[in-house]
């Protein structure tokens, strides 16, 4: 992932710097690229939030059934 985003901020420099883009174009470049990262990283966000849930819903059955014991 790291590499993506270092190789994406040379593009993106480049593109900024270079052709006569107004401040429009330019949002809207960087949008564009900013909304494409949110949805690759997106499904490995939600198995991360997923597996979290998960652990601590396990870990408070433990904890009840400890207490009820």
């Amino acid at each position: 992932m790291k590499n993506k985003m270092a190789t994406l901020l040379v593009i993106v420099s480049a593109m900024l710097i270079g052709a006569g883009m107004t401040w429009q174009q330019r949002l809207l470049f960087v949008g564009g690229i900013v909304f494409g990262l949110v949805v690759e990283a997106l499904p490995e966000l939600v198995d991360r939030l997923k597996e979290t849930l998960t652990d601590k819903w396990r870990l408070s059955q433990v904890v009840k059934r400890s207490k009820a014991a």
